[in-house]
């Protein structure tokens, strides 16, 4: 039992270093930043659809936002996995892009379990909102709802070039 432990922690390790350098370029320029919180939202009201048994066809359901703005979801779909293969590389499918998708349906759902009731009640509003939306507002309206996400990369305009990053890391800064 302690070898297979010791094993788990080494194999952890080397990923972690590994994945660190693509770690350190990775960075979000402003499309991938608006495509991923496209992608929070549609992942808190999938979540909220299913914890707060939203009815599925009503007017604010789940599956009228999907059918409402599918082009510009699958649109930010594209785009975000874009990002991970510029970012990561062949890491992305797969890999990264999955772990994203889903270390965020976790959060979505460990914050409804937090809030309880308190959850469907403010989701509620949510669906009614995004359903008056104009397509061209989506994206907007992802942004300004700052739904939680736990992938946090600079913007690209903010991020250090390259070998800057790298040396910095080198230095121990």
């Amino acid at each position: 039992m302690m070898k297979t432990r010791t094993k788990t922690v080494v194999a952890a390790l080397c990923g972690a270093l590994i994945a660190g350098p693509a770690m350190a370029d990775a960075c979000l320029r402003p499309e991938e930043r608006s495509a991923l919180e496209m992608r929070a939202l549609r992942s808190y009201l999938m979540v909220a659809a299913l914890q707060c048994r939203t009815v599925y066809n009503a007017p604010e359901g789940y599956n009228n936002f999907l059918r409402r703005f599918g082009s510009d979801l699958s649109a930010a779909d594209r785009i975000a996995a874009t990002h991970f293969q510029r970012s990561y590389g062949g890491a992305s499918r797969g890999g990264r892009l999955d772990q994203y998708n889903t270390v965020m349906a976790n959060e979505h759902s460990e914050d409804a379990m937090r809030a309880g009731s308190f959850f469907c009640r403010d989701a509620q509003p949510l669906f009614q909102q995004v359903v008056t939306l104009q397509a061209t507002e989506l994206a907007t309206f992802a942004v300004q709802r700052n739904i939680i996400q736990s992938y946090s990369v600079p913007d690209c305009s903010a991020a250090p070039a390259r070998g800057a990053t790298r040396t910095a890391a080198r230095r121990g800064r």
